[in-house]
């Protein structure tokens, strides 16, 4: 139990506060990139899941929005 509480900390948090650490310090406090890096990598993450989560519904339900939906089925 304790090391599932473990991995999932290190796998949700380190790859934040390393990329975190190794901006402001390649960067600087006081320029604009690292807010917009954190920003796109914050929009990233909370919208992946759901992204997956349609493809998933897709895929499962037959659905393919590649196709005309005025093309008659074959």
């Amino acid at each position: 139990m304790n090391s599932t509480i473990l991995n999932y900390s290190l796998n949700k948090f380190c790859p934040w506060l390393i990329v975190g650490f190794l901006l402001f310090f390649n960067f600087g406090y006081m320029k604009i990139e690292p807010y917009a890096i954190l920003g796109l990598m914050f929009f990233m993450e909370r919208f992946n899941y759901k992204v997956g989560y349609s493809v998933a519904y897709c895929e499962c339900k037959g659905i393919d929005l590649s196709k005309d939906p005025n093309e008659p089925i074959e």
